[in-house]
């Protein structure tokens, strides 16, 4: 199992920081919208790598304590999740445009 650990962290990926943000991914799909599945699915993952990839650097950015960095990974996987869902929005508005 460590060795597992090893080789994803190798890849930058952080257990506790996805954690956080499949959380954030969690609140954000529980409220009701109209997005599909396969969108929900989409948005949750952009938001759990946002909350992996980018925690890391805002808390080096901003001189954050690392315990701290629980709580960005989570506002940071959500703000993915809204990120994501305004441009699958703003992608179905121009296809339909172009129908």
């Amino acid at each position: 199992m460590k060795e597992f650990y090893i080789f994803c962290k190798n890849f930058g990926i952080e257990f506790p920081m996805m954690l956080a943000g499949l959380f954030g991914g969690m609140a954000f799909i529980s409220k009701p919208n109209d997005l599909s599945k396969k969108q929900k699915v989409l948005t949750v993952a952009v938001g759990i790598l946002t909350a992996n990839y980018l925690t890391p650097l805002a808390i080096y950015m901003l001189h954050l304590p690392y315990n701290v960095g629980y709580g960005l990974a989570f506002l940071l996987g959500f703000t993915g999740l809204k990120s994501i869902e305004l441009i699958i929005k703003k992608y179905e508005q121009y296809k339909s445009k172009g129908k």
